[in-house]
């Protein structure tokens, strides 16, 4: 049994009850800072074109989007979200795609269930320690979050430019800043209608060293399903020296690098990520 509580997991689901198969369906699980919402356009897409048609869940990770907030974050916990959620849409199955931590949260599923898994995608990470080179300001930008301060009064667009002002000191990309700010959102009226961030700052600041930035170390244990890894060609999240520890816990996993793509390559290479998806799937 696991020792902690886990989280009811919100998600969006895209099906057409008519045309819609009994293949497996695929869940997709966001990086940090992200949510559900920043796979919409492609959910639709893989919805459309999985031949049989597969429905797709796209998944907020714990301390994200519109999920549960808890003191608790790790690659443990998360993967236990996900179970509980497989159980309360009583899935026997599902192939997997997860970006960056929710690779690695999909990686970790797989290996400790692999009986739960078809087909796993693993997005721009590996399972060996540390991250890319991108992330070594991280704790930096969920600082700044914290103390940008905006009066209720405010309208979103101006709350937004605020946050944007105040950011752009710490956070010299505008797509990354604008990526961070999709998380700030306005309260109902019985909050007040004060801002606030649909992340949990707090929780992730504290347990990123931890619970993100380090993949827990397994031994015995391997995923024998099909797995491809889609790395970024320019990002170096996915390093050579990386391959044999892949290939031991994945024997059966090829890894494809999109050319010109940073972390972000489903969103920086989108027609191009969605292809190798959809054959991977459709194979």
């Amino acid at each position: 049994m696991f020792p902690y509580s886990v989280f009811p997991l919100s998600f969006t689901r895209y099906e057409n009850n008519v045309s819609d198969s009994n293949a497996p369906p695929v869940l997709v699980l966001h990086g940090l800072f992200g949510s559900k919402s920043n796979w919409n356009s492609l959910a639709k897409a893989f919805h459309k074109s999985t031949k049989p048609v597969r429905k797709i869940y796209a998944i907020d990770a714990r301390n994200h989007g519109d999920s549960p907030h808890t003191d608790e974050h790790s690659y443990e916990h998360m993967v236990e979200d996900l179970v509980q959620l497989y159980r309360t849409l009583g899935l026997q199955q599902a192939s997997i795609i997860g970006h960056s931590m929710g690779g690695r949260a999909m990686m970790l599923l797989a290996l400790k269930y692999p009986e739960l898994v078809e087909k796993a995608i693993i997005v721009d990470i590996s399972p060996s320690t540390g991250l890319g080179t991108s992330n070594t300001n991280i704790p930096l930008f969920l600082q700044s979050m914290k103390m940008i301060q905006i009066s209720p009064d405010a309208t979103i667009h101006q709350a937004r430019k605020i946050a944007d002002e105040q950011l752009s000191r710490i956070v010299a990309e505008k797509p990354l800043r604008d990526f961070l700010i999709t998380n700030l959102v306005k309260g109902d009226s019985e909050s007040g209608g004060e801002f606030r961030w649909r992340i949990n700052l707090q929780s992730l600041e504290r347990n990123f060293n931890s619970g993100v930035a380090q993949f827990p170390k397994l031994t015995g244990v391997k995923f024998d399903g099909p797995t491809l890894f889609i790395a970024g060609g320019r990002s170096d999240y996915v390093k050579p020296a990386d391959v044999p520890l892949i290939k031991q816990l994945f024997p059966h996993s090829e890894i494809t690098y999109v050319k010109d793509a940073g972390h972000w390559v489903h969103s920086e290479k989108s027609t191009e990520f969605a292809k190798l998806v959809l054959n991977f799937l459709n194979e």
